[in-house]
């Protein structure tokens, strides 16, 4: 299942991004900024709106191979000054050449690249038309290990320049329409599916109404661990789990928008159970020396008790309990 997804700028003026995640949109690409000075306008409203709402968000820097790298490296870092954990990594646009040697402009790219990956921490994606790499740059070896966001217009399965062994993101379309954005706007398809697409992520990805996958099923577990009815755990995210996560939300006070963001990610795994180990006599928990007395003591009260109990009593032989029930009664 290719994954749909925009990417955008100032040129598409307000987007309203609730219309937009209703369309089925799982990711979009926002520009941050173009060469040495230049930011988008849009780039603030476009970042916090597309984490608003559930899509998973990323940034990228038009890169101009006339101007210092390192300048323009650091302007993109200083626009979007944080690239969270449930964000994509950093993009590089790199799709013109400025008049300047092939030979220039890879090692310019390869400076800004470098720059941006020590300082997030990511690797970045690289955008670029496969014309402009392969005539222009002549196919240079050395971005093999970015992934590519190839612009490939008018097809599902794009070209794919020798650098690679895959694309990643696929740019193919330049007119697509969509509710909530005045104008075109570019179409993209993910090569991978929802799991796919957290691979990229450091953190917990993004999850609204209309998900499927592994990760859809790893939150609707950590819900019904803590007493929220999901049903059958299936990696489905219909009306059902949204409706169990504003609940969720509800009982730690955060927005009850049905969006599992970062903030209930966090509060899903912070309030996740930890395992009741399977007693055992001979653990370091349990030495040898340590009298049956204080054995019982250690579970009083425990919500696993009765469990722990169970089992000590499953170790003893039934000849020795029934003397002790005997004996006791007795007394």
């Amino acid at each position: 299942m290719a994954l749909l997804g925009i990417d955008i700028s100032a040129y598409q003026e307000n987007v309203d991004w609730a219309t937009v995640a209703s369309q089925g949109v799982f990711y979009g690409f926002a520009k941050a900024t173009e060469g040495a000075t230049s930011r988008d306008d849009k780039f603030t409203r476009n970042w916090s709106g597309m984490r608003s709402v559930g899509i998973v968000r990323g940034a990228y820097h038009f890169f101009r191979p006339g101007r210092d790298p390192a300048t323009q490296a650091n302007n993109f870092l200083q626009t979007v000054q944080t690239i969270e954990a449930f964000d994509l990594p950093a993009v590089l646009d790199l799709e013109i050449d400025d008049g300047l040697s092939a030979a220039t402009v890879i090692d310019r790219a390869l400076q800004w690249l470098n720059i941006v990956e020590a300082k997030t921490g990511r690797k970045p994606i690289l955008y670029t038309f496969p014309v402009f790499w392969e005539d222009k740059l002549g196919n240079p070896k050395q971005f093999s290990e970015y992934p590519l966001w190839v612009a490939n217009f008018g097809t599902r399965s794009p070209y794919l320049p020798a650098t690679w062994s895959r694309w990643t993101f696929h740019q193919y379309s330049e007119s697509g329409t969509l509710r909530g954005i005045a104008g075109n706007v570019d179409l993209n398809q993910f090569n991978g599916d929802l799991d796919g697409l957290q691979k990229l992520l450091k953190g917990r990805i993004p999850l609204r109404q209309g998900f499927e996958g592994n990760v859809v099923q790893e939150m609707q577990t950590l819900l019904e661990s803590q007493g929220f009815d999901i049903g059958t755990p299936d990696g489905d995210f219909g009306p059902k789990t949204k409706a169990q996560v504003i609940a969720f939300q509800r009982s730690k006070n955060l927005a009850a928008d049905g969006i599992v963001g970062a903030a209930t990610w966090a509060a899903l795994q912070a309030t996740k159970p930890t395992p009741t180990p399977t007693p055992n006599p001979t653990s370091p928990t349990f030495p040898a020396s340590l009298d049956l007395v204080n054995v019982c003591k250690s579970y009083r009260g425990a919500a696993h008790q009765d469990a722990a109990l169970k089992w000590l009593q499953s170790q003893i032989p039934k000849s020795v309990l029934d003397d002790f029930a005997r004996r006791w009664r007795q007394q």
